[in-house]
Protein backbone atom coordinates (compact mmCIF):
# COMPACT_ATOMS: atom_id res chain seq x y z
CA UNK A 1 0.00 0.00 0.00
CA UNK A 2 1.36 3.38 -0.99
CA UNK A 3 2.09 5.97 1.67
CA UNK A 4 0.36 9.35 1.65
CA UNK A 5 3.59 11.04 0.57
CA UNK A 6 3.87 8.65 -2.39
CA UNK A 7 0.30 9.28 -3.46
CA UNK A 8 0.55 13.03 -2.96
CA UNK A 9 3.71 12.98 -5.05
CA UNK A 10 2.46 11.05 -8.06
CA UNK A 11 2.97 13.80 -10.59
CA UNK A 12 5.19 12.90 -13.52
CA UNK A 13 8.66 14.49 -13.63
CA UNK A 14 8.15 16.36 -10.37
CA UNK A 15 10.72 16.89 -7.66
CA UNK A 16 9.73 17.04 -4.01
CA UNK A 17 9.85 19.62 -1.25
CA UNK A 18 9.07 18.45 2.28
CA UNK A 19 6.79 15.65 1.05
CA UNK A 20 4.90 17.75 -1.51
CA UNK A 21 5.62 17.81 -5.21
CA UNK A 22 6.24 21.01 -7.15
CA UNK A 23 2.66 21.16 -8.40
CA UNK A 24 1.26 20.96 -4.89
CA UNK A 25 3.63 23.61 -3.57
CA UNK A 26 2.54 25.86 -6.44
CA UNK A 27 -1.13 25.22 -5.68
CA UNK A 28 -0.59 26.15 -2.03
CA UNK A 29 1.23 29.31 -3.12
CA UNK A 30 -1.55 30.13 -5.59
CA UNK A 31 -4.23 29.81 -2.91
CA UNK A 32 -2.27 31.95 -0.45
CA UNK A 33 -1.69 34.58 -3.16
CA UNK A 34 -5.43 35.23 -3.64
CA UNK A 35 -6.56 38.32 -1.67
CA UNK A 36 -9.72 37.71 0.33
CA UNK A 37 -11.42 39.46 3.22
CA UNK A 38 -14.75 39.08 4.99
CA UNK A 39 -17.52 40.01 2.51
CA UNK A 40 -14.87 40.16 -0.24
CA UNK A 41 -14.32 36.42 -0.76
CA UNK A 42 -15.30 36.29 -4.44
CA UNK A 43 -11.72 36.02 -5.76
CA UNK A 44 -11.00 32.89 -3.75
CA UNK A 45 -14.46 31.41 -4.36
CA UNK A 46 -13.97 31.90 -8.12
CA UNK A 47 -10.52 30.30 -7.87
CA UNK A 48 -12.08 27.24 -6.22
CA UNK A 49 -14.95 27.04 -8.71
CA UNK A 50 -12.38 27.03 -11.51
CA UNK A 51 -10.44 24.26 -9.74
CA UNK A 52 -13.51 22.05 -9.35
CA UNK A 53 -14.86 22.78 -12.85
CA UNK A 54 -12.18 20.39 -14.09
CA UNK A 55 -13.40 17.61 -11.79
CA UNK A 56 -16.40 15.29 -11.86
CA UNK A 57 -18.19 16.77 -8.85
CA UNK A 58 -21.33 18.54 -7.84
CA UNK A 59 -20.79 22.26 -7.25
CA UNK A 60 -23.25 24.52 -5.43
CA UNK A 61 -22.82 28.17 -4.49
CA UNK A 62 -25.49 29.94 -2.48
CA UNK A 63 -26.44 33.61 -2.50
CA UNK A 64 -23.94 34.44 0.26
CA UNK A 65 -21.03 32.88 -1.62
CA UNK A 66 -20.77 29.69 0.45
CA UNK A 67 -19.32 26.96 -1.76
CA UNK A 68 -20.38 23.31 -1.43
CA UNK A 69 -18.72 20.40 -3.22
CA UNK A 70 -19.85 16.77 -3.32
CA UNK A 71 -17.79 13.93 -4.80
CA UNK A 72 -19.02 10.36 -5.26
CA UNK A 73 -22.04 8.66 -3.74
CA UNK A 74 -22.45 7.67 -0.10
CA UNK A 75 -25.19 7.23 2.48
CA UNK A 76 -23.17 9.46 4.79
CA UNK A 77 -20.27 11.62 3.68
CA UNK A 78 -17.27 12.81 5.64
CA UNK A 79 -17.27 16.60 5.33
CA UNK A 80 -14.20 18.83 5.56
CA UNK A 81 -14.40 22.58 6.09
CA UNK A 82 -12.26 25.71 5.71
CA UNK A 83 -13.48 29.30 5.52
CA UNK A 84 -12.63 31.54 2.59
CA UNK A 85 -12.32 34.93 4.29
CA UNK A 86 -9.33 36.45 6.06
CA UNK A 87 -8.85 39.67 8.04
CA UNK A 88 -6.21 41.28 5.84
CA UNK A 89 -7.14 44.39 3.81
CA UNK A 90 -7.18 44.01 0.04
CA UNK A 91 -4.95 46.65 -1.54
CA UNK A 92 -3.44 44.76 -4.47
CA UNK A 93 -4.49 42.24 -7.11
CA UNK A 94 -2.41 39.49 -5.55
CA UNK A 95 -0.17 38.67 -2.59
CA UNK A 96 3.47 37.93 -3.35
CA UNK A 97 4.11 34.57 -1.66
CA UNK A 98 7.72 33.76 -0.86
CA UNK A 99 9.47 30.76 0.64
CA UNK A 100 11.17 31.57 3.93
CA UNK A 101 12.43 29.78 7.03
CA UNK A 102 10.40 30.16 10.21
CA UNK A 103 10.10 28.68 13.72
CA UNK A 104 7.57 26.00 14.60
CA UNK A 105 6.23 25.27 18.09
CA UNK A 106 9.14 22.92 18.82
CA UNK A 107 11.72 25.64 18.18
CA UNK A 108 12.81 24.10 14.87
CA UNK A 109 13.36 26.21 11.77
CA UNK A 110 11.20 24.93 8.91
CA UNK A 111 10.41 25.81 5.31
CA UNK A 112 7.46 28.19 5.30
CA UNK A 113 5.43 30.50 3.07
CA UNK A 114 4.58 34.10 3.86
CA UNK A 115 3.10 37.09 2.03
CA UNK A 116 4.41 40.46 0.86
CA UNK A 117 2.84 43.42 -0.90
CA UNK A 118 3.84 43.12 -4.59
CA UNK A 119 4.70 46.81 -4.92
CA UNK A 120 6.10 47.87 -1.55
CA UNK A 121 7.67 44.56 -0.51
CA UNK A 122 6.26 45.01 2.99
CA UNK A 123 4.77 42.01 4.89
CA UNK A 124 1.08 41.92 4.04
CA UNK A 125 -0.33 38.77 5.61
CA UNK A 126 -0.72 35.57 3.60
CA UNK A 127 -4.10 34.63 5.08
CA UNK A 128 -3.03 31.18 6.19
CA UNK A 129 -6.04 31.48 8.50
CA UNK A 130 -7.75 29.82 6.78
CA UNK A 131 -6.33 29.43 3.27
CA UNK A 132 -3.96 26.76 4.60
CA UNK A 133 -7.12 24.90 5.61
CA UNK A 134 -8.55 25.40 2.12
CA UNK A 135 -5.49 23.68 0.65
CA UNK A 136 -5.79 20.80 3.13
CA UNK A 137 -9.40 20.27 2.05
CA UNK A 138 -8.40 20.17 -1.63
CA UNK A 139 -5.79 17.51 -0.94
CA UNK A 140 -8.26 15.39 1.01
CA UNK A 141 -10.71 15.77 -1.87
CA UNK A 142 -8.12 14.16 -4.15
CA UNK A 143 -7.57 11.24 -1.75
CA UNK A 144 -11.16 10.05 -1.28
CA UNK A 145 -13.83 8.81 -3.67
CA UNK A 146 -16.74 9.96 -1.49
CA UNK A 147 -16.41 13.27 0.34
CA UNK A 148 -18.08 16.63 0.82
CA UNK A 149 -16.30 19.98 1.13
CA UNK A 150 -17.81 23.14 2.59
CA UNK A 151 -16.13 26.53 2.12
CA UNK A 152 -18.11 29.12 4.12
CA UNK A 153 -17.77 32.88 3.87
CA UNK A 154 -17.67 35.47 6.64
CA UNK A 155 -16.28 33.29 9.44
CA UNK A 156 -14.05 35.97 10.90
CA UNK A 157 -16.92 38.21 11.99
CA UNK A 158 -19.15 35.51 13.47
CA UNK A 159 -19.59 32.48 11.18
CA UNK A 160 -22.31 34.20 9.17
CA UNK A 161 -21.95 31.87 6.18
CA UNK A 162 -22.40 28.78 8.33
CA UNK A 163 -25.39 30.28 10.09
CA UNK A 164 -27.13 31.01 6.78
CA UNK A 165 -26.29 27.91 4.70
CA UNK A 166 -29.20 25.63 3.83
CA UNK A 167 -29.46 22.61 6.11
CA UNK A 168 -30.63 20.27 3.35
CA UNK A 169 -27.10 19.85 1.98
CA UNK A 170 -25.97 18.49 5.36
CA UNK A 171 -28.66 15.81 5.62
CA UNK A 172 -26.25 13.09 4.48
CA UNK A 173 -23.14 14.38 6.25
CA UNK A 174 -21.80 11.94 8.84
CA UNK A 175 -19.35 14.19 10.72
CA UNK A 176 -17.43 17.40 10.09
CA UNK A 177 -13.69 18.13 10.29
CA UNK A 178 -12.51 21.72 10.04
CA UNK A 179 -8.87 22.75 9.64
CA UNK A 180 -8.80 26.14 11.33
CA UNK A 181 -6.74 25.85 14.50
CA UNK A 182 -3.35 27.58 14.63
CA UNK A 183 0.19 26.14 14.54
CA UNK A 184 0.83 22.38 14.50
CA UNK A 185 -0.20 21.15 17.95
CA UNK A 186 -3.60 22.69 18.75
CA UNK A 187 -7.23 21.73 18.35
CA UNK A 188 -10.50 23.10 19.67
CA UNK A 189 -11.82 21.34 22.75
CA UNK A 190 -14.62 23.86 22.99
CA UNK A 191 -15.98 26.64 20.81
CA UNK A 192 -18.26 29.31 22.25
CA UNK A 193 -18.03 27.40 25.54
CA UNK A 194 -19.51 24.19 24.15
CA UNK A 195 -17.77 20.93 23.33
CA UNK A 196 -17.46 19.93 19.68
CA UNK A 197 -17.53 16.20 20.32
CA UNK A 198 -18.53 13.68 22.93
CA UNK A 199 -18.15 9.92 23.23
CA UNK A 200 -21.59 9.05 21.94
CA UNK A 201 -21.11 6.42 19.21
CA UNK A 202 -17.45 6.13 20.31
CA UNK A 203 -16.39 9.16 18.28
CA UNK A 204 -13.78 10.71 20.57
CA UNK A 205 -12.33 7.36 21.65
CA UNK A 206 -11.88 6.50 17.97
CA UNK A 207 -10.08 9.69 16.96
CA UNK A 208 -8.04 10.90 19.93
CA UNK A 209 -5.25 8.36 19.62
CA UNK A 210 -4.64 9.35 16.00
CA UNK A 211 -4.75 13.04 16.85
CA UNK A 212 -2.15 12.60 19.59
CA UNK A 213 0.08 10.57 17.25
CA UNK A 214 0.19 13.61 14.97
CA UNK A 215 1.46 15.88 17.72
CA UNK A 216 -1.78 17.64 18.60
CA UNK A 217 -1.66 17.84 22.38
CA UNK A 218 -3.06 21.30 23.14
CA UNK A 219 -6.85 20.97 23.48
CA UNK A 220 -7.95 24.58 23.74
CA UNK A 221 -11.02 26.69 24.43
CA UNK A 222 -11.41 28.79 21.28
CA UNK A 223 -13.96 31.57 20.72
CA UNK A 224 -15.57 30.28 17.52
CA UNK A 225 -15.21 28.87 14.06
CA UNK A 226 -17.67 27.31 11.63
CA UNK A 227 -17.98 23.85 13.20
CA UNK A 228 -19.32 25.46 16.38
CA UNK A 229 -22.32 26.59 14.37
CA UNK A 230 -22.56 23.56 12.08
CA UNK A 231 -22.30 21.00 14.87
CA UNK A 232 -25.08 22.64 16.84
CA UNK A 233 -27.33 23.21 13.82
CA UNK A 234 -27.04 19.67 12.46
CA UNK A 235 -26.31 17.76 15.70
CA UNK A 236 -23.10 16.20 14.41
CA UNK A 237 -19.77 15.35 15.99
CA UNK A 238 -17.08 17.79 14.83
CA UNK A 239 -13.37 18.48 15.07
CA UNK A 240 -11.32 21.61 14.49
CA UNK A 241 -7.66 20.78 13.91
CA UNK A 242 -4.34 22.55 13.39
CA UNK A 243 -3.81 23.78 9.83
CA UNK A 244 -0.16 24.89 10.08
CA UNK A 245 -0.55 28.67 10.12
CA UNK A 246 1.29 30.90 12.61
CA UNK A 247 0.96 34.54 13.77
CA UNK A 248 -2.62 34.59 12.53
CA UNK A 249 -4.13 37.94 11.61
CA UNK A 250 -0.68 39.55 11.61
CA UNK A 251 1.18 40.99 8.62
CA UNK A 252 3.98 38.49 9.36
CA UNK A 253 1.63 35.48 9.27
CA UNK A 254 3.24 32.35 7.81
CA UNK A 255 2.42 28.75 6.91
CA UNK A 256 4.84 25.91 7.64
CA UNK A 257 4.79 23.33 4.85
CA UNK A 258 5.56 20.32 7.07
CA UNK A 259 2.64 21.22 9.34
CA UNK A 260 0.25 21.42 6.39
CA UNK A 261 1.39 17.95 5.32
CA UNK A 262 0.80 16.73 8.87
CA UNK A 263 -2.76 18.09 8.72
CA UNK A 264 -3.41 16.30 5.42
CA UNK A 265 -2.01 13.02 6.74
CA UNK A 266 -4.07 13.26 9.92
CA UNK A 267 -7.19 14.13 7.95
CA UNK A 268 -6.69 11.10 5.73
CA UNK A 269 -6.24 8.77 8.70
CA UNK A 270 -9.27 10.16 10.53
CA UNK A 271 -11.58 9.83 7.53
CA UNK A 272 -10.30 6.33 6.76
CA UNK A 273 -10.92 5.31 10.38
CA UNK A 274 -14.31 7.00 10.83
CA UNK A 275 -15.55 5.89 7.44
CA UNK A 276 -18.87 6.77 5.86
CA UNK A 277 -20.98 6.66 9.03
CA UNK A 278 -22.99 9.24 10.88
CA UNK A 279 -21.85 10.31 14.33
CA UNK A 280 -24.66 12.21 15.99
CA UNK A 281 -24.03 14.59 18.86
CA UNK A 282 -26.37 15.31 21.71
CA UNK A 283 -27.01 19.01 22.07
CA UNK A 284 -25.86 20.43 25.37
CA UNK A 285 -28.61 21.80 27.54
CA UNK A 286 -28.58 25.49 28.29
CA UNK A 287 -27.55 26.27 31.85
CA UNK A 288 -30.56 27.30 33.90
CA UNK A 289 -30.12 30.65 35.63
CA UNK A 290 -32.04 30.93 38.90
CA UNK A 291 -32.99 34.38 40.07
CA UNK A 292 -33.44 34.60 43.84
CA UNK A 293 -35.82 37.15 45.24
CA UNK A 294 -36.34 38.26 48.81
Amino acid sequence: MKTLAERLGEAKYCSYIDGMNIEQIQLLKDILSVPTKTHQEERLVNFLVSYFDRKEVGIMKDDMGNLMIVKGEADYYPCVVAHTDTVHPIDSDYIDIKEVNRWNTCGDIKAALTGFHPETGEPSGCGGDDKAGVFVCLQLFELFDNIKLFFPVAEETGCHGSKAVSGEWFNDVGYIIQFDSPTNNTMSKTLMGRTLYDDQSGFSSTVMGLITEHGITEHQAHPYTDVATLGERFELQCLNLAAGYYDMHQAEEYVIIDDVINAITLGERLITTLGEKQYAKRLEEQTTVRILTA
